[in-house]
């Protein structure tokens, strides 16, 4: 019996440590955008040559960039950084255009 309330203990512990440690997880990713999301699109025989999409949280295109002469490396978080900051200055833009287009309609 008491190794039952040891395992069950055990159990309990796990679960709050795991829970702990995702909730970490989560604030250290500074490459996360509230506004939408990116895509990359490359080619292996053309590495030099990438395109950029730009996505609302709704999936609706917001912009498209062809970043060309660079590989990208979308593992490093540096460029994650930076397609972070590209996106959230092409999403305020994109939301100040719309805003534009719904005042003239009303």
């Amino acid at each position: 019996m008491k190794a039952v309330k040891i395992i069950v203990l055990a159990c309990f512990l796990s679960l709050g440590l795991n829970a702990i440690g995702q909730s970490k997880e989560a604030k250290l990713k500074p490459w996360v955008c509230s506004n939408g999301f990116w895509v990359v699109e490359t080619n292996v025989k053309t590495p030099l040559f990438n395109k950029v999409r730009f996505y609302t949280n709704n999936g609706l295109l917001m912009e498209e960039k062809e970043i060309n002469g660079a590989r990208l490396n979308v593992k490093k978080r540096k460029v994650k950084i930076e397609l972070k900051q590209m996106l959230e200055a092409v999403a305020l833009a994109w939301e100040q255009q719309h805003k534009s287009e719904w005042v003239k309609r009303y």
